[in-house]
């Protein structure tokens, strides 16, 4: 019965290293997708720049709108003015208006050339990004590829296991599922040199070894717990 156990452990093991494949994924698709997701955090970033500055843009330019029309009013209200009292108060709103107006003129400037800087490099980022894609998609296909591969794989081992499995006593196979997965790895080990556990490497009572070599019960490492095969 230890021996079919033993194929059992065998395919468990070929189980375990084809999981542990599909969690292997390819440098190559993992530094590419970290790429996309840094664009992407970068393009954010400087998207949230560029509305920034072009809010505080149109809200310059409308209020210089505003400005360049109160100064309109202010001459011609000048122009307009029955004194020179009167046509004074005029000039001098005209005058703040137009000193203010230059002031956000000189403002907006630096402004616009801001804008138009962040744009390029949204620009830039996007570009960055279309180009990026076509090298991930085909990246991700080929991954998908391979995963397929390994699950078809995956499938027909746990088959043969399921089949294998099917013929053991079910006492002793949920024993060995047990052990395996507190041990992660082995559940069954063989007796090495005639005194040694093949899992933990103790030195076996004599006592132990005799049981194992008369196989009519299973026996088990008294410290590590794997169920132990005198393999002839």
């Amino acid at each position: 019965m230890l021996e079919q156990l033993d194929e059992v452990q065998n395919l468990d093991l070929k189980l375990d290293a084809l999981q542990e494949e599909v969690g292997q994924v390819p440098p190559d698709l993992i530094s590419t997708r970290q790429q996309k997701i840094n664009l992407n955090k970068l393009l954010e970033t400087r998207l949230g720049e560029q509305a920034e500055l072009r809010k505080e843009l149109n809200r310059n330019e409308l209020e210089l709108s505003s400005l360049e029309s109160r100064r309109r009013q202010a001459s011609e209200g000048a122009l307009r003015a029955g004194s020179s009292k009167e046509a004074s108060q005029f000039q001098n709103q005209e005058l703040q208006f137009a000193t203010r107006i230059q002031e956000l003129e000189e403002d907006t400037l630096p402004l616009m050339e801001s804008v138009e800087q962040v744009s390029e490099v949204v620009s830039s980022l996007e570009q960055e990004l279309d180009e990026l894609e076509p090298h991930l998609q085909s990246l991700t296909q080929e991954e998908q590829v391979r995963i397929d591969s390994l699950d078809q794989s995956l499938n027909l081992v746990q088959d043969e296991r399921n089949s294998l499995a099917d013929i053991i006593d079910p006492k002793l196979l949920r024993q060995y599922d047990q052990v395996r997965r507190a041990r992660r790895g082995l559940g069954l080990v063989t007796i090495q040199n005639n005194k040694t556990c093949g899992g933990c490497t103790m030195q076996l009572p004599i006592h132990v070894v005799q049981k194992a070599r008369a196989s009519k019960t299973v026996t088990r490492c008294p410290s590590c717990g794997r169920i132990l095969w005198n393999k002839t």
